[in-house]
């Protein structure tokens, strides 16, 4: 009956993962632009708890990556719920990385040249 009642629960949010990885609009909104919905209670759930479940491959690419040891949390660069963002902006990584900005071309976005949730340099 556990594991019924977790299947139900995750359902929607399942959906609505495979709803922002399509591309669709969520509630007349892009879905890349915003979190899909989530019920009260799922908003205290750790980021990584859930994308462990719904997408696998980008919370093992941010558990293995620099900022997954550090323990740097999703929302820190992504925004809370109401604050969500899929894409951080380069003042996001300001917050941390304000030294290596200034290094770096003004004009560039810091994933043109590292990986998203690796960080590693692209070649």
């Amino acid at each position: 009956m556990k594991k019924k009642n977790r299947v139900i629960r995750w359902l929607p949010a399942a959906i609505l993962a495979a709803l922002l990885l399509t591309g669709m609009e969520v509630s007349g909104q892009n879905s890349q632009d915003t979190h899909p919905d989530i019920d009260e209670q799922d908003m205290y759930i750790a980021c990584s708890d859930c994308h462990r479940e719904n997408t696998p491959d980008i919370e093992k690419e941010w558990f293995d990556s620099v900022h997954g040891i550090a323990m740097v949390k999703c929302y820190q660069c992504h925004g809370t719920f109401e604050t969500f963002k899929v894409t951080p902006s380069r003042e996001d990584c300001a917050t941390c990385h304000t030294d290596m900005l200034e290094k770096c071309d003004q004009n560039k976005p810091c994933w043109e040249c590292h990986v998203p949730h690796s960080f590693k340099a692209q070649k």
